[in-house]
């Protein structure tokens, strides 16, 4: 997967965006994100949401309404579709993670580590692709993350950055993010 070398460097690369995702992940909780600007302002700018602001609406009010109760991909991405017409796999990723950070996020970076793809907007059973994605997704970060890559990626990571508290698969998925092979 990646070498020593790989590793090192995208770790290197990773302190910008860890202290913009540890934010996030201390104010998700603190904050109303439905109504909060700041936030999302940040969480746009931290993965690069670019949509309009009726989606935008949309879904802060879903991640604010799901930190009530268990937050599942499938709810969420359905959930999406119904309030935006659009099947949104990355951001609905995004949502979850969020709320649950022992889950993947889904985007074009670490797919293409793991050798994986997203259903084109025109395939049939488009919904049940992007459920099958995920679920390979998860399966290949599980092994990952039992693997000596994996435990190394995670070390490195708390090593450089001593004391974050985020989970082996954030540590793993930022690396990933940064690997760009």
């Amino acid at each position: 997967m990646l070498s020593e070398m790989e590793i090192e460097a995208a770790v290197v690369r990773i302190g910008v965006g860890l202290r913009k995702y540890l934010w996030l992940q201390t104010e998700v909780g603190r904050r109303d994100v439905s109504r909060d600007a700041v936030f999302q302002r940040r969480f746009n700018g931290f993965y690069r949401v670019r949509r309009d602001a009726e989606w935008r609406e949309a879904y802060f009010r879903l991640m604010e309404e799901s930190k009530a109760g268990g937050v599942h991909f499938a709810h969420v991405l359905r959930t999406l579709h119904a309030a935006t017409g659009r099947y949104e796999a990355s951001f609905a990723s995004k949502l979850v993670a969020t709320l649950d950070p022992t889950q993947p996020v889904i985007d074009r970076f670490v797919l293409e580590n793991f050798g994986l793809r997203l259903p084109y907007p025109y395939q049939k059973n488009r919904e049940i692709r992007i459920l099958q994605v995920h679920a390979e997704l998860c399966a290949k970060y599980e092994a990952l993350l039992a693997s000596d890559v994996g435990r190394r990626i995670s070390q490195k990571v708390e090593e450089r950055y001593p004391g974050t508290g985020i989970s082996d698969l954030k540590r793993v998925d930022l690396v990933l993010w940064q690997h760009r092979g």
